[in-house]
């Protein structure tokens, strides 16, 4: 049983659902400690490629349907915010990239979160950063919440 439930909250406005929420819950608010901060409120809304198309194009003017998109609502060390993932698209990406579809959307929820911790990824030398980060976070998932 989660003991986080009512920070983090996984809404779903597709047919996807995740199999094991409340450890990934767990494993979320780990992953914030572990940076440094404590989750206050985070909503990962799951939503389809024409929702977050045009939340896309809407609030970043891109005009694309993308795998995840978080907006930070943080304020000092207590993260808050409200990330849309397409799912559709995680698993467009974990086809592309060779990862199982389990680990690419491990990887979009902890991007989000990793996000509102700070973490950039808009140049290399971010984004080098940002994918170890992700990648520690996926192995400690799997070694411990799994």
């Amino acid at each position: 049983m989660c003991s986080f439930a009512s920070m983090i909250e996984f809404i779903y406005n597709t047919a996807f659902v995740l199999d094991n929420d409340d450890s990934i819950k767990d494993w979320l608010h780990s992953l914030a400690k572990d940076e440094g901060f404590t989750v206050k409120n985070v909503h990962y809304n799951f939503v389809s490629a024409e929702k977050i198309h045009f939340i896309n194009n809407q609030f970043l003017n891109h005009d694309y349907p993308t795998d995840v998109i978080a907006f930070d609502y943080s304020e000092d060390k207590e993260l808050s915010g409200e990330v849309f993932v397409c799912q559709k698209i995680v698993e467009q990406n974990a086809v592309y990239y060779s990862q199982t579809i389990e680990n690419e959307t491990l990887r979009v929820l902890c991007h989000a979160l990793l996000h509102l911790c700070g973490y950039k990824d808009k140049n290399s030398k971010d984004l080098v950063v940002m994918r170890s980060a992700e990648d520690k976070a996926i192995a400690a998932f799997h070694s411990t919440y799994k």
